[in-house]
């Protein structure tokens, strides 16, 4: 109960269910207008007419100037707002949204847009340290919760219609401050890989504490599967299963091409590569020696 809670507690909630919301509705654009559209940003119809406003767009292109680290992707740049201005577009809603968004706004598109609207003003208060009331923190993790589940069930769906309904890395983030999404990494039987042995703001050295983070596909329950990391034979102490690693970098470790990979095993009896994991990555990294 949030009124067990003290008020930076009630704050550190909110924060972090608007912050998730912003996540499934970006992906959740993301999803259906490159579907349909491609590069949907800049696109524009045989009228001349833009599919997303030129001012949406001019405002994102700013942030991602700003600070160009931080955004890997333009829809990576969507605020809220902008989230909500698109999705709630007459236009798109009942064509691109409406289905993934009924079990929280069964009346449609008039009642989406008049409950996450109102999330705006909270999302502001947050932002710039000004009081919310309980109440207002009880719509901010309700209405929230209600449309995240929405989209979560929406996915469930989804992947089911997929020869193998399995959950999978959508992102990996490491200590250097890279951020790559499944598409900007390379296949590889089924899983994913990044070489990053050839940048030299990513070079390693002996002492040095590395960290990598994955995102798993969060419309499945962590307790159906486990992510188990090899870090190969250069490391004596193993890393404990979850979607972070943290590696101390010892001279063991000095060589080329440092391979750090993980796998997603889920708690079904057969699995989708191999028949022995479900999902992989695997990252490259150059370790030097010390001079």
């Amino acid at each position: 109960m949030i009124t067990d809670l003290n008020s930076n507690e009630v704050r550190s909630i909110c924060k972090e269910k608007l912050e998730s919301l912003e996540y499934w509705l970006r992906r959740l654009v993301n999803d259906k207008l490159s579907e349909s559209f491609g590069d949907y940003f800049n696109y524009i119809d045989n009228k001349g007419n833009r599919l997303i406003k030129e001012s949406v767009v001019s405002s994102i292109e700013k942030r991602i100037e700003k600070e160009p680290e931080r955004y890997s992707r333009k829809v990576d740049a969507i605020l809220l707002t902008d989230a909500i201005e698109i999705i709630c577009n007459p236009r798109f809603y009942n064509t691109f949204f409406k289905e993934s968004l009924k079990f929280a706004f069964p009346e449609g598109r008039d009642e989406a847009r008049t409950f996450m609207l109102r999330l705006i003003d909270l999302r502001h208060r947050l932002a710039h340290a000004n009081p919310i009331n309980m109440h207002q923190a009880e719509q901010i993790i309700c209405y929230s919760g209600d449309i995240i589940e929405s989209l979560k069930e929406y996915y469930r769906k989804d992947n089911m219609n997929s020869e193998y309904n399995v959950p999978l890395i959508l992102k990996v983030a490491d200590s250097f401050g890279n951020v790559f999404f499944r598409n900007q990494l390379h296949d590889m039987n089924g899983g994913v890989f990044g070489e990053l042995q050839n940048e030299p703001k990513c070079n390693l050295w002996p002492g040095d504490t590395l960290t990598i983070e994955i995102e798993v596909d969060p419309s499945f329950n962590p307790r159906e599967y486990i992510v188990k990391w090899n870090p190969g034979i250069t490391f004596s102490e193993p890393i404990p299963n979850g979607c972070k690693a943290v590696l101390k970098i010892t001279t063991k470790q000095i060589c080329q091409q440092l391979g750090i990979g993980c796998w997603v095993i889920t708690n079904n009896d057969w699995h989708r590569i191999n028949g022995r994991y479900d999902d992989s990555l695997l990252l490259f990294y150059k370790v030097l020696p010390l001079r």
